[in-house]
């Protein structure tokens, strides 16, 4: 049983497709295919069922599964002692849209100045999909919000971001919007969350609401005066015509957090991020 036939099993267990898996990984769909045959016929099982929606582990591939996240978290291990030049070659590092808007180009920017040589990879996902990308070590490090439930995961920075009501139109009586608001498709947004928050604190009760499942459609949705939102002011264009409103008490920042997993060891390219990424935040906000 090769290591590399373990990390193509375990992309496809976790990706939940081969087409996914195979782009990921850089392979043709036709070597995953056949990789994942070879060790179902080495271990006489079945480790995937295959349908026309994606690829379903079996319980013995969810048995299998366990050993490999386990063989492989091993296998990284050595190399990150013996093979510093390997994990060298890139950082990769997540993000919710709204920061990888506001914080991150600059922040990439200041980096790359002094470690030309890496390539810096960035993931822009919800808050769940990067803890649980952190806890598998598919990435280096993530800044998130919210409290953190798992022990495994440290935070290494944080910082605070300052929170705006945004609207194309004028607003006299939060009590009564003239809009409605548009938020993020993902329930668990925390800007979404904090204006949902916001409003019941403030007896209001908009028209209606519009989700949108971009940064930019909702930028877009304001400028085209569909209603208002809460967000960072950071990420508001510099020229525009919006209307822009400071928030009080908890309203007024949101608590943003750089975190990392507790187990692993902080590379030093990674150190240097961190280095960097606590001295631009320190000074900007």
């Amino acid at each position: 049983m090769e290591i590399n036939d373990l990390r193509i099993f375990q992309t496809v267990a976790y990706e939940k497709s081969i087409s996914k898996a195979a782009l990921k990984l850089g392979y043709a769909q036709s070597n995953i295919t056949m990789r994942i045959k070879l060790l179902e016929n080495k271990l006489n099982t079945t480790l995937f069922i295959r349908n026309n929606t994606g690829t379903i582990i079996t319980s013995n591939g969810e048995k299998l599964l366990k050993y490999a996240d386990k063989i492989l978290e091993l296998v990284d291990e050595v190399n990150d002692e013996f093979l510093p030049s390997k994990i060298a070659s890139n950082i990769k590092i997540g993000a919710p849209q709204t920061i990888s808007a506001s914080i991150l180009p600059k922040l990439f920017s200041l980096f790359y100045e002094k470690n030309p040589e890496v390539s810096l990879i960035l993931k822009t996902e919800n808050r769940k999909f990067l803890l649980d990308m952190i806890l598998k070590n598919e990435l280096d490090g993530a800044f998130i919000s919210g409290e953190i439930a798992s022990s495994k995961i440290k935070k290494v920075i944080n910082f605070k971001e300052k929170l705006v009501l945004v609207s194309s139109i004028s607003i006299n009586h939060i009590n009564n919007l003239p809009a409605p608001i548009i938020v993020s498709s993902d329930a668990n947004c925390p800007y979404r969350k904090l204006l949902q928050k916001w409003l019941v604190y403030n007896n209001s009760k908009p028209a209606t609401i519009f989700e949108f499942d971009s940064l930019e459609s909702i930028l877009r949705g304001i400028t085209e005066g569909l209603g208002i939102s809460l967000l960072p002011k950071s990420i508001l264009p510099k020229n525009n015509n919006f209307f822009i409103y400071d928030l009080k008490d908890e309203f007024a920042e949101l608590e943003i957090k750089f975190v990392v997993n507790k187990n692993l060891q902080v590379n030093p390219l990674l150190k240097s991020f961190i280095n960097i990424a606590n001295s631009y935040v320190f000074n900007s906000h």
